[in-house]
């Protein structure tokens, strides 16, 4: 028999249930389609309620919460629940999809708590929930599937044009004990920085027979600054680079770069990139295309590139596309002689799709294709044309770029330049790409890169060849606050029409003291040897640079 005061309070329980339901779910609630004029009513979100601990636990039991009809807010906590690209999302037990801005990306793991035992078990589906609204795969697939965004990082912008030159596998190698903290300004993080130095150098000119010694103070300014927002993102970066020689101003650098990328988050499968940016630097001593005497020329660069990046699936297909122009301005080739370098000046155009399938986050299988053309101002001296169309095909493994082991990608394939002038040969051969970081233990990091492409050259006979350039450093922390770093490169450049075969060998040995997180201590030293089939062009070089980084 049920007395009389728990048949009240039995009563008084069942109202208190259906008011709460009337108020959670309001009869009309309904969600846009992608269908115009149709309606159809958003479905629950499951979302795990942690109760304050009393005694019993923590109670982990999936709550059923249900939306109301409000738009939803593109810079919300969870953009995922934006429904207007696709059918209704099937719901999900776990966790939210990691989006740019999250200041608690990666989260601190869960404190095993006393009398609570986890089994790592999915949790049950609610009665009266269809199963079918629950997605019950493995954590490692949905975060194949979904294409999670990598995170909120104010020191580092989460998309690249091109996947090969992603930073986040040299962030993973280059460990540092303190990170760049920056200030913000609106809704942006700024980073400024700069770096003071002296560098010594043995062989200015890089040459056989002119060797000179010098000495000259630099310094290089940057100043990025870095959106906050939880979807799209914007990097703004300004770098400038000035030298000032003891005995050569002659020699003196002035160089800067002002960037622009941006990210659009189209939907949680799709989003655009885009860069732009001018650069002005000079040329390096030695380079075959150079003047053999006189000043350096200066080179202006200006870059615009657009990349599509699309999940279906595991399956992933990137369409990118670039335009750069190059101008070289003219020189005193010496005894009053004006190089005007025109013939080097050329627009280059290129186009790229990429394909990715996803057998884990932490691994995936790519092909690339990429065809380009390149358009000179003019011809050179030997009046022969150095316009061309060409392609490139590659084949790699990426890893997961939030792999904390593993980062980076390695691809190899073939390369093909062909010349509008039937004067020039053809050139083609094998090419190999990397970009990978492998953290061998708390102290210790390996970074492989690699870039292989056709360069082009204005060199009588000979429209270029292929381009090798490979290199390996490693680094290891003695202390917490004192860093070193050894470093191989090497370039190979083998040009086509003539017998001309280029060696370039660097290694390089670093030290970096952190004061604090404002001020670091560095210094370097550097060995160039270069090897040439024209002998007369054969030099050593040695450099040593030391200086202070501030930042903030």
């Amino acid at each position: 028999m049920i007395r009389k005061d728990q048949r009240t309070g039995l009563v008084a329980g069942l109202m208190a249930s259906a008011l709460a339901s009337a108020i959670a779910v309001p009869g009309d609630a309904h969600a846009q389609t992608n269908q115009p004029g149709a309606t159809a009513q958003r479905p629950f979100a499951t979302t795990v309620r942690p109760q304050s601990r009393s005694g019993a636990g923590i109670d982990q039991e999936p709550v059923l919460t249900a939306p109301t009809d409000a738009p939803v807010d593109p810079n919300s906590a969870d953009p995922a629940a934006d429904t207007n690209d696709e059918a209704p999302p099937r719901l999900r037990l776990g966790r939210r999809p990691v989006v740019d801005g999250d200041p608690n990306f990666p989260p601190e793991p869960a404190q095993p708590i006393d009398g609570v035992i986890d089994n790592n078990e999915p949790a049950e589906a609610l009665d009266g929930v269809d199963p079918g609204m629950l997605d019950t795969r493995d954590p490692e697939d949905i975060a194949a599937f979904e294409r999670p965004a990598a995170g909120f990082d104010p020191d580092l912008f989460a998309s690249e044009i091109e996947p090969i030159l992603d930073r986040r596998p040299a962030q993973l190698a280059r460990f540092e004990p303190y990170q760049a903290v920056g200030f913000r300004v609106g809704s942006f993080t700024v980073f400024p920085a700069a770096e003071v130095g002296l560098l010594g150098q043995n062989n200015l000119f890089r040459s056989s027979s002119n060797i000179r010694r010098d000495v000259s103070f630099d310094v290089r300014p940057v100043v990025r600054a870095v959106s906050n927002w939880r979807r799209h993102a914007m990097e703004f970066r300004v770098t400038g680079f000035t030298t000032f020689h003891n005995q050569f101003p002659g020699e003196n650098d002035k160089a800067y770069l002002v960037e622009a990328r941006g990210r659009l988050d189209i939907s949680r499968r799709t989003n655009l990139v885009a860069l732009t940016s001018e650069e002005r630097t000079q040329e390096t001593r030695g380079s075959i295309n150079a003047a053999s005497a006189g000043q350096r020329a200066s080179i202006d660069t200006q870059r615009a590139a657009l990349t599509l990046n699309h999940t279906f699936n595991r399956l992933s297909v990137q369409i990118r596309g670039s335009l750069t122009q190059a101008d070289f301005a003219p020189v005193d080739g010496g005894n009053g002689v004006i190089v005007s370098n025109a013939s080097r000046d050329n627009v280059f155009r290129e186009a790229a799709a990429r394909a990715t399938w996803a057998f884990k986050p932490t691994l995936q299988a790519f092909t690339e294709a990429v065809v380009n053309d390149r358009d000179y101002k003019e011809a050179p001296a030997d009046g022969v044309s150095r316009n061309s169309t060409g392609d490139r095909l590659r084949a790699g493994v990426a890893f997961g770029q939030t792999s904390q082991i593993l980062r980076g990608e390695v691809s190899a394939g073939v390369a093909h330049q062909r010349f509008d002038d039937s004067r020039l040969s053809a050139i083609s051969g094998g090419i190999f790409d990397a970009n990978l970081a492998w953290r061998m233990s708390g102290l210790s990091s390996l970074l492989l890169t690699a870039r292989s492409d056709i360069a082009e050259s204005t060199l009588a006979g000979s429209g270029g060849g292929v381009s090798q350039q490979a290199g390996v450093e490693f680094r290891h922390a003695f202390r917490r606050h004192l860093i070193g770093t050894a470093a191989v490169n090497l370039t190979k450049v083998d040009y086509k029409g003539v017998k001309l075969h280029e060696r370039n060998l660097n290694p390089t040995l670093g030290l970096e003291y952190f004061f604090n997180r404002e001020v670091t201590l560095f210094g370097r030293y550097q060995h160039i040897d270069f090897e040439s089939t024209n002998v007369a062009r054969n030099y050593n070089a040695d450099e040593v640079r030391v200086g202070v980084r501030v930042r903030m």
